[in-house]
């Protein structure tokens, strides 16, 4: 969870607050900023696994919102701290969002403008794709031969640059930490480019984090970490029905998973024969499958020539099927500290 002043918090908690959202522009080179907190009549704002977008309608009676096609923000989640101890204005950012279209809408008595944003994994989808082969196909050289699959995250993103005050800036991938989950800094592909169509960056992350059983979420700043959800992990915040940070709605389905058996095919050998085929078996979600019935992903792995990594692959799909089984959805007021992959618990003492 993001980390946020005492003064802040008790203001989220607080039966009665003023809400304030920070809506600060600033352009690629750095020369113009403008702040247009104070113009805001609407805002809906999406941070999604490998997704962020936004859509702001800005008050613009007065044609005060100038072009702002390009400008790149933040968008900060606070309140009013001084009842608290605090500032008038405290607030936390969120991951970058671009300005991509900008439209004047009039309707009677009113002017306004919507800006839609996009985030850093939709500029990902829009870069050029890896040219590290030869033209046209550029399909015929591995990716960062002997990195292991974090290695060749951090390369990628770190090749991703976007100007910030005229200079051009990296997207940064932060150490793992104790997030490791024993394939992502350890498993070293046979990641092969473009051997389809043509591949962007994001295609090429995709690809990497599918082979793990880690997520990667956007920060602010331009930067990028590693989360590897875990059943013992502890619990970032408790919600409950009467007290303390309360919750509207909360919703929990259970799923039988379908597919709920796992089988990898690898080693196809340098002649792409198969000759000394490896299979890995028994990655199988037991409770859907007693419930239900057996339903088999079949997956060729051609990047894997050990048994240990086919393995790991095996339990790599299952570990993201089994993450589906539970879906929920929790209506709380707003608490700027959560991002995705925190974990929630919900209490209703009722």
């Amino acid at each position: 969870m993001r980390t946020i002043s005492t003064a802040l918090a008790a203001a989220q908690e607080a039966s009665s607050s003023e809400p304030f959202i920070h809506l600060f522009f600033n352009s690629a080179d750095g020369e113009t900023t403008v702040d247009y907190s104070s113009r805001l009549l609407q805002l809906e704002h999406h941070e999604e696994p490998y997704n962020e977008w936004a859509s702001i309608i800005l008050y613009n009676n007065d044609r005060g919102v100038q072009n702002v096609k390009g400008y790149w923000l933040e968008i900060g989640y606070g309140q009013n701290c001084e009842p608290f101890g605090g500032n008038e204005q405290e607030y936390k950012d969120t991951p970058r969002l671009w300005v991509k279209s900008q439209t004047i809408v009039s309707r009677a008595g009113i002017l306004f403008t919507e800006l839609l944003c996009t985030g850093m994994w939709v500029a990902m989808q829009e870069l050029d794709l890896v040219t590290k082969g030869e033209p046209p196909h550029f399909d015929n050289e591995r990716y960062g031969p002997g990195y292991t699959v974090y290695d060749t995250l951090k390369d990628l993103f770190a090749a991703t640059t976007f100007p910030v005050a005229g200079v051009d800036t990296p997207f940064e991938l932060e150490p793992l930490g104790d997030q490791d989950d024993g394939i992502m800094d350890s498993f070293t592909p046979e990641l092969w480019l473009n051997q389809s169509p043509f591949e962007n960056r994001a295609s090429i992350a995709y690809r990497l984090i599918g082979m793990t059983k880690s997520y990667v979420r956007t920060k602010p700043g331009l930067k990028l970490e590693v989360r590897y959800p875990q059943d013992d992990d502890e619990v970032d915040e408790i919600y409950h029905s009467n007290r303390d940070f309360v919750f509207f709605e909360y919703r929990e389905k259970q799923n039988i998973n379908t597919p709920n058996d796992v089988v990898v095919y690898a080693n196809p050998g340098e002649d792409g024969m198969w000759e000394d085929i490896i299979t890995s078996t028994g990655h199988e979600d037991e409770d859907s499958i007693d419930a239900y019935h057996r339903v088999t992903a079949h997956h060729i792995a051609a990047d894997i020539v050990t048994q240990t990594d086919a393995d790991n692959r095996g339990e790599a799909i299952l570990s993201k099927i089994k993450a589906e089984i539970l879906a929920g959805r929790l209506v709380i007021p707003h608490d700027c500290r959560v991002e995705l992959y925190d974990r929630m618990e919900i209490n209703d003492s009722r």
